[in-house]
């Protein structure tokens, strides 16, 4: 496969495929060598073959030495570098439902050995559950509700007020409570849905334009400025994978269709990362 970023895609025998359920997704696939990015999702970074490095960046001492993992967990809105030279897979956690599950050493060891046994195929549901992740109701159905007409009209919502008088809140405690029971601000967990709807658009055979302007994006130059900030490479670098993009766990999609294999475009010059 095409070199990026130093490393670049790596062949596997693993098919590249991404799902997504509610607010949840999973990768599953080849190594990555990602740019410095920032998740916004705490997500759960598993090695199915050689081990994978991390390094985190923190503002009172830079980036912190390469550790090399089998498992990890990456902590939402944590600016890291990631790579992989093998197979690997990526669950990215409902900020709203899973952010209070714990996650021991032992859950981690665990779920990863189920994923090594049936990685091709697993779903998005078992493998969430290998890990130990329950999803729990949210404490406050005012940001539920939010929460869920997010996921109906993501390209909605531009301005916090709109959804605070949804929730019949003022904009000030609308945005206290959000943060206190999403653990994310407002805008931040907005784009992260608004992702989802674009790879809904994506599975349907939909080109990046179209899943720009459906999850509210202004360009598909928009898209993969966010896009890139958020997964550490571009869209069209991620579609050059031929993914299989499966909606069928996402409660979103109102006909989920067969998934399909994503359109294939050619990959994006690599960039300087930020």
């Amino acid at each position: 496969m095409t070199g990026l970023h130093g490393g670049g895609f790596h062949e596997s025998p693993v098919v590249p495929r991404i799902a997504i359920g509610r607010a949840r997704a999973l990768y599953v696939g080849p190594g990555l060598a990602l740019a410095p990015h920032l998740n916004v999702a705490t997500t759960i970074a598993v090695s199915l073959g050689e081990p994978l490095g991390l390094r985190i960046w923190c503002r009172a001492g830079g980036w912190s030495p390469w550790r090399s993992l089998e498992v990890g967990v990456i902590p939402s809105e944590t600016l890291h570098h990631l790579r992989s030279c093998g197979p690997m897979a990526f669950l990215y956690l409902d900020p709203l439902t899973d952010r209070r599950q714990p996650r021991a050493d032992a859950d981690l060891q665990r779920g990863r050995e189920v994923l090594l046994r049936t990685a091709n195929r697993t779903g998005i549901d078992a493998a969430f559950a290998a890990f130990g992740l329950r999803e729990q109701a949210p404490r406050d159905p005012r940001i539920a509700r939010v929460a869920l007409e997010i996921e109906r009209r993501p390209e909605a919502f531009a301005r916090l007020g709109e959804a605070a008088a949804l929730a019949c809140l003022s904009p000030s405690r609308f945005r206290a409570r959000f943060d206190a029971e999403v653990g994310l601000p407002f805008r931040r967990y907005r784009l992260w849905r608004r992702m989802a709807a674009v790879m809904r658009t994506l599975a349907c055979a939909g080109n990046l334009t179209d899943a720009a302007h459906a999850a509210g994006f202004s360009s598909s130059a928009h898209l993969s400025t966010a896009f890139r900030r958020m997964f550490g490479l571009s869209p069209s670098e991620f579609l050059a994978l031929g993914l299989v993009i499966d909606v069928s766990g996402d409660p979103a999609a109102a006909q989920p269709p067969t998934p399909t294999p994503a359109s294939r475009r050619p990959p994006s010059p690599p960039r300087a990362s930020a």
